[in-house]
């Protein structure tokens, strides 16, 4: 009966760690499609505004509205996941990014602009969904897969920045920005395993008692907590700072180093590469105790700072500040989805906190493309527009110091310790 039992359990123990292993997988893969679609744009944004006849802030509209649909359209996001459960959202996610995908790329900008809002909707769920399975299905090991998580965001966008203008060469911009969709089609493929595995939870979040234990006291609602609201501006800072540097440069490394369009997304696409610095430093650093996560985001954005000083000071030097500033968004993503995950009380307070900080801080954030372009295109050069950037990076540290100041009495009020 002992040997029994011994072998159920280790069936078990088996069964559900082959389950993890198959869920971060299908979380790899989707996370790979939450922002390869928007850096697909950039390396091609000259041929594609010839072709469309569009100007430069038009160009930056085709990269602003997913952005700005991760603010606008977060609160009906959050309701669609709290009605239909994390499963069919991701299904929603990837359809979504596939059609999107394939109507952007079609003749006209009135269908382009279709496509741009349907991929904006789609990744939007993606964005609040995914942050949800990192605190149901992986727990315990949240830091280093939200680290994960984060390395598979950029490397989609790796994968975009550096071979879109290449593929363009050869089959035009259309049918370069078009093959992307191949990345939905693989993710959904493993998702359907996913669906179809038995022991898999499919749970919907807004009913009571789905997910886990909540306790019944009362707790501050999501928009009274001082916390949160620091965590939008940082999360809005930081967005706003990576999708300005995202959308405009590859131009930049065009006008100010000589480079080719494909030299200059091979270039940005380090920046993105790099990334993976930050996000698995990030959580590494939080598991050696030697920092904490609001320690962590003061690091962050001091290297958000040196990004537009040296690029504009010393512009040839950018495989330097590729280097710094994979570090600041891969960090960045990372630290802030932990701190969403560390100050959630549940899967569905996750939901509302997660849906808050990335509704506001996206609205905010969609406005980085459209501004620095429009500041570039009026001024005729960069400086304006860097210098906002330095300013935005500012307030980033800021809000981090007064983060830490916050928990240091919260934490030292509590036990009579200090918090480090």
């Amino acid at each position: 009966m002992e040997k029994y039992m011994d072998k159920e359990l280790h069936h078990v123990k088996d069964t559900r760690t082959g389950m993890n292993i198959l869920m971060l997988i299908a979380l790899i893969g989707l996370a790979i499609n939450l922002r390869s679609p928007l850096t697909s744009l950039s390396p091609i944004i000259g041929e594609l505004q010839m072709d469309l006849g569009i100007s430069s802030t038009m160009a930056g509209l085709l990269t602003t509205i997913p952005i700005l649909c991760f603010g606008i359209l977060t609160p009906l996001a959050s309701g669609f996941i709290a009605r239909m459960g994390i499963e069919v959202s991701v299904a929603t996610t990837l359809g979504g990014v596939a059609i999107g995908t394939v109507l952007r790329s079609l003749d006209g900008i009135a269908v382009a602009l279709v496509g741009t809002v349907i991929l904006g909707a789609s990744l939007t769920i993606g964005n609040i969904v995914s942050i949800m399975i990192i605190a149901r299905d992986f727990s315990r090991s949240s830091n280093t897969v939200t680290g994960v998580y984060t390395s598979a965001l950029n490397i989609g966008t790796m994968f975009t920045s550096a071979f879109t203008a290449p593929l363009a060469i050869f089959f035009g911009w259309r049918v370069a920005t078009t093959l992307w969709v191949v990345l939905a089609i693989l993710a959904g493929i493993v998702w359907v395993i996913v669906f179809l595995r038995p022991n898999h939870p499919n749970v919907v979040i807004g009913k009571k008692g789905t997910e886990f234990n909540v306790s019944e006291k009362w707790r501050l609602p999501v928009w009274k907590r001082k916390f949160v609201w620091l965590l939008v501006i940082a999360f809005a800072s930081h967005l706003f700072l990576y999708y300005a540097m995202t959308a405009w440069l590859p131009v930049y490394f065009i006008e100010t180093s000589s480079m080719n369009p494909t030299s200059a997304g091979i270039a940005a696409s380090a920046f993105q590469i790099l990334a993976l610095v930050g996000a698995f430093g990030v959580p590494t650093l939080a598991a050696m105790g030697r920092m904490s996560n609001v320690a962590l985001l003061s690091g962050i954005a001091a290297c958000w700072l040196a990004i537009p000083i040296g690029l504009f000071i010393a512009p040839q030097w950018w495989p330097l500040w590729s280097l710094i500033g994979g570090i600041a968004q891969g960090g960045g993503f990372t630290v802030l989805f932990m701190l969403i995950v560390d100050h959630s009380h549940d899967i569905d307070d996750n939901r509302k906190v997660s849906s808050l900080v990335q509704g506001l801080g996206y609205s905010i954030a969609s406005l980085g493309p459209i501004v620095i372009g429009g500041l570039n295109q009026y001024f005729k050069q960069w400086l304006p527009g860097f210098t906002l950037l330095t300013m935005i990076a500012i307030v980033m540290l800021v809000v981090s110091f007064i983060m830490h100041r916050d928990l240091y009495l919260k934490h030292t009020k509590t036990t009579g310790q200090g918090y480090s």
